[in-house]
């Protein structure tokens, strides 16, 4: 109701100012007592006047306010959009920088490596809940993967190919409980077989004799024994050494050179070079 009230004293300001107008123009036309009767229809109406130009200033700015509102709405939009498409294009920047620099590294092998034709390859799916059992990576039979083909990165060896399809392969990890990979002492050259170990991916060296001589922080690397590894590949390091029960025997816990746990990129051994 005050808005209906406001609109129609509006309206009622411009109509007397209409007629006041069309009242100067009749007396005007008489020619009589035109200087007076225009100087009071100049003083009756300028007060009209003054609140009509107001009003109208006002509707202008409104309409200007609104048009501007638009305007900056369509603008941040505009800028929200290109945000977003910026973020985009650094997300895939940042991706294929990462990638490259692993990828270096990944190339970056020791000489025991260099003399094998490798095929590079992604890994594509892993099982959270076997996580350090097996992967999956997106190269197979037509790339000349094979079932028993070692993987490698450019610090270690990381496991075999259990099995194979066209286009991908089935990785099992030298930490998964199913794994045996003949190994030895760096060092002491004692030699044993590295299976899987516990949860958290630490391996166990056994089967070493009670005379060995291996210790914490030396370097386990592929015997070479049973003919699936090629000897000389690091496997990882010694955490702990002890005894087997009744002292037949000893065994080591080794962490893997490799991070099994961040793995992206791997190295497949496809066969010696000619």
């Amino acid at each position: 109701m005050p808005e209906q009230a406001r609109n129609r004293k509006y309206l009622l300001l411009a109509v007397a100012t209409v007629l006041l107008t069309l009242l100067m123009s009749i007396a005007a036309k008489h020619g009589e007592n035109i200087d007076s009767t225009e100087g009071f229809v100049r003083d009756v109406l300028a007060p009209v006047q003054k609140v009509v130009l107001t009003l109208t200033n006002k509707v202008g700015s409104a309409v200007q306010s609104i048009a501007e509102i638009r305007y900056l709405r369509a603008e941040n939009e505009r800028l929200k959009s290109e945000l977003a498409e910026l973020k985009a294009r650094e997300n895939v920047l940042i991706n294929v920088w990462n990638e490259n620099v692993r990828l270096r590294k990944l190339l970056d092998l020791p000489p025991e490596i260099t003399e094998f034709n490798l095929l590079a390859a992604r890994v594509v799916a892993r099982d959270p809940s076997n996580w350090y059992e097996t992967m999956s990576i997106d190269k197979g039979e037509l790339a000349g993967v094979q079932v028993g083909s070692v993987v490698v990165t450019n610090v270690g060896v990381v496991g075999r190919v259990n099995k194979v399809s066209a286009t991908s392969a089935e990785v099992l990890l030298i930490s998964d409980q199913r794994s045996a990979v003949g190994a030895m002492g760096q060092i002491s050259r004692d030699v044993g077989v590295l299976g899987g170990g516990d949860a958290y991916g630490i391996c166990r060296l056994i089967y070493l004799p009670r005379t060995a001589t291996i210790r914490t922080g030396e370097t386990v690397v592929t015997s070479g024994l049973g003919g699936v590894f090629p000897k000389g590949l690091v496997l990882g390091r010694v955490v702990e050494v002890s005894t087997e029960d009744y002292g037949l025997g000893k065994f080591a816990r080794v962490q893997p050179a490799v991070d099994l746990d961040h793995l992206e990129e791997v190295l497949v051994i496809l066969g010696p070079k000619n």
